[in-house]
């Protein structure tokens, strides 16, 4: 999942935004035209563009500056990201509007791409809109889809697996929480290969626990202890989605229920996905060929596709 910021700060009638954007993906995207698609309504009516200007940030960026000029000081604002559309699927824009009633923070998809601010927002209302971010961030991740299917493939108890992504989500919301503050910022081109890495360490145990010959206590000591490992990479992926929040600045009336938030999102999307696939790779594993050599391949095949994505990642950080 890749992700745009914005800080968007409402004056009277006038709108002043900064959208940050990986340079990469805006790269065949005509800075005039970014602006242009953003489309901004006062109260209903149309708020012209006024003015915009582009320039590189740093690790890579690119930073839109463009202000708006509505008719009258709004009491309701949207802003339609038009540019949602020219980016990658899956592209969330993740932003932080700042008005007379306080400061709230919103998130928008191609799927949904307008960003509303209310005269009088509330931070719970507000922070609310991270559950859903939470969940979309184990939805359209592919690397902490991966990491899951690996943890998954051992098999266990419902119980179990439980257990074992809750450690993740614990892990996870530690270092989201440390990154966000500004306590703890590892860079991302340390970070992503890291969480790559962490798809490949779950299929090799997974390998190492189907060795020949098989041994079933072999496998349930594996899975007894899987918990130390999400846990473990838990906590880098935590980092992996740190830098959209902590561009936010978040102010700390909006901190503790935006991170609350975003983590039980990212709970309820893990244990959505246990039980979609606890049940079926129950059954799969009763197929004939399937356990143990189906799984010694499907580990493979992950282990693979986490060493492609480590060197990836190493080669165009970023």
């Amino acid at each position: 999942m890749t992700v745009s910021t914005g800080d968007f700060r409402l004056d009277g009638r006038t709108l002043q935004g900064a959208l940050q954007f990986a340079h990469a993906e805006v790269a065949a995207v005509d800075p005039g035209a970014l602006a242009r698609s953003i489309e901004v309504t006062g109260d209903g009516a149309p708020c012209p563009l006024q003015s915009s200007s582009t320039r590189p940030v740093e690790n890579d960026g690119l930073e839109l500056i463009a202000s708006w000029s509505c008719p009258a000081p709004p009491a309701t604002l949207r802003i339609r990201l038009g540019f949602l559309q020219l980016l990658t699927e899956g592209h969330t824009h993740v932003a932080l509007l700042r008005g007379p009633g306080g400061t709230v923070q919103r998130s928008a998809r191609a799927a949904s791409p307008v960003l509303e601010l209310e005269a009088a927002p509330r931070a719970w209302e507000g922070a609310g809109r991270f559950l859903r971010l939470g969940a979309e961030h184990i939805f359209t991740g592919a690397d902490h889809l991966a990491f899951l299917l690996g943890v998954l493939l051992l098999g266990g108890t419902f119980r179990q697996l439980v257990g074992i992504v809750t450690a993740f989500t614990l892990a996870h919301s530690v270092t989201l929480a440390l990154a966000t503050v500004g306590w703890v910022v590892p860079p991302a081109r340390v970070i992503e290969p890291l969480i790559a890495l962490s798809i490949v360490a779950v299929a090799v145990e997974n390998l190492l626990a189907l060795r020949p010959p098989l041994d079933g206590a072999r496998v349930k000591q594996s899975i007894r202890r899987r918990w130390r490992i999400t846990l473990a990479f838990g906590l880098i992926h935590g980092f992996g989605f740190a830098s959209a929040l902590r561009a936010l600045e978040l102010p700390r009336s909006l901190l503790a229920p935006s991170l609350f938030t975003f983590n039980l999102g990212v709970e309820l999307g893990q244990l959505a996905v246990v039980a979609v696939a606890w049940p079926v790779l129950r059954w799969l594993r009763g197929v004939p060929g399937i356990w143990p050599n189906g799984l010694r391949w499907a580990s493979a095949g992950l282990a693979g596709l986490g060493a492609f994505w480590v060197v990836q990642r190493l080669v165009s950080p970023g």
